[in-house]
């Protein structure tokens, strides 16, 4: 059995138990990486020094993990579903180490430049829903009036609408906690009411056009009046870390942003601005000065004192 076959089936489990937009990732690798490489080798053939060979030939590093991790699954699924009694050649592979990834964010007085620059425009309720809830653009872009609660702000987030493969599709939330109700500020709360009664008060979603057309005409409008440009997915990640600046905690960011795991958000999420360091740093002196010792000739409180005389 070579590795075309494998994949062909693979993917076929997986259409049935995976998002339509996973499958269509794993897809997306073997196409690209796999099967040009492997696609016609018997799986027992393949040696780790060819698998450590092909990773080693990428020139980036995230490709060549993502790659890499897909193909570990196929060998992965395949040996246990055909009960095959191999060697996996995908043990002991080393990875090229990855560049640190910093999302590029915006800043809160940004984030409300942007906010003013769409009042009006036709998809300002989606970059309304976008800064001040912090979804994923799936989920973005799945809210419909409904899920909206006009007397409290409540907004459930149930569901995700996505392009994939030519055809929008309807899909859970990514995972169990990402299933959620969070809150609109007051100024939000307000100015999507606004637009909706403008709309005569609609039942669909928010804003039902294709998510690529909606993702496009939002960067364009961005481009040409000099706005912020900032993905949906980094707007994201703008959200959460003008959420720790505010001195939110990063459990509430997490959850907020229907993380499983805290870690999530902290690895992933929160860029570690100056505005942040520097606020840790004077909450730190300020309790350092708070317990520092009531003694005048050492060289600590001599130190604490120029440090204070300097703020």
């Amino acid at each position: 059995m070579n590795i075309n076959e494998i994949s062909v089936a693979y993917l076929e489990e997986k259409e049935q138990r995976r998002r339509a937009s996973t499958v269509d990732g794993y897809r997306s690798s073997i196409n690209l990486y796999i099967l040009p490489e492997f696609g016609n080798c018997e799986i027992e053939t393949i040696e780790p020094e060819a698998i450590q060979a092909w990773v080693d030939g990428f020139t980036k590093a995230g490709a060549a993990e993502k790659a890499f991790k897909c193909l570990r699954q196929l060998f992965n699924w395949a040996i246990r579903k055909f009960r095959l009694r191999i060697w996996n050649p995908t043990q002991g592979i080393e990875l090229p180490s990855k560049p640190i990834y910093r999302p590029k964010t915006i800043t809160a007085n940004e984030t409300a430049k942007r906010l003013r620059g769409f009042y009006g425009h036709i998809d300002e309720q989606t970059v309304i829903v976008g800064s001040t809830l912090a979804l994923r653009p799936g989920e973005n872009y799945g809210i419909r009036w409904d899920d909206i609660n006009w007397r409290s702000g409540a907004v459930s987030i149930s569901r995700s609408r996505q392009y994939v493969r030519g055809k929008i599709v309807i899909l859970p939330t990514k995972t169990r906690k990402s299933n959620r109700i969070l809150y609109l500020p007051k100024f939000a709360k307000d100015r999507l009411h606004a637009i909706w009664v403008s709309l005569g008060k609609p039942k669909g979603y928010i804003n039902p056009d294709n998510p690529q057309n909606i993702a496009r005409r939002i960067k364009s409008f961005c481009k040409r009046n000099k706005l912020p440009v900032v993905t949906m997915t980094n707007m994201r990640h703008s959200w959460a870390t003008i959420a720790v600046e505010a001195g939110i905690a990063i459990e509430t960011v997490a959850m907020f942003l229907g993380h499983s795991n805290i870690m999530t958000a902290y690895n992933h999420y929160i860029v570690p601005r100056k505005s942040i360091i520097k606020h840790a740093q004077s909450i730190w002196q300020d309790y350092l000065f708070e317990h520092a010792p009531k003694i005048t000739n050492t060289s600590l409180t001599a130190s604490l004192t120029i440090a204070s005389e300097c703020e």
